[in-house]
């Protein structure tokens, strides 16, 4: 994805971005296709039409739900006291 050193850094920092299994860097929860599009949606929402809207919320849902598992896994594990941080 064609992402700034300042857009990566706070995706990361908020869970956003994984690898995926071929080693792509994408959207949690997306394939490569889905965090293209979702990345080029996420850009126009303000001139998007109303199917591109609608495919941004399904793409949205998809990711934060993903994003949301990451941090709920983070947390359960700094909790049980096994953290790596």
């Amino acid at each position: 994805m064609n992402l700034t050193e300042g857009e990566r850094a706070y995706l990361i920092e908020m869970r956003a971005l994984s690898t995926d299994a071929a080693g792509n860097e994408v959207f949690a929860g997306l394939t490569v296709e889905e965090s293209k599009e979702f990345h080029r949606l996420s850009i126009r929402r303000d001139s998007t039409s109303y199917e591109e809207g609608d495919r941004y919320i399904q793409l949205s849902d998809k990711h934060e739900t993903a994003r949301i598992q990451v941090i709920a896994a983070e947390a359960a594990k700094r909790h049980s006291g096994t953290a790596t941080h």
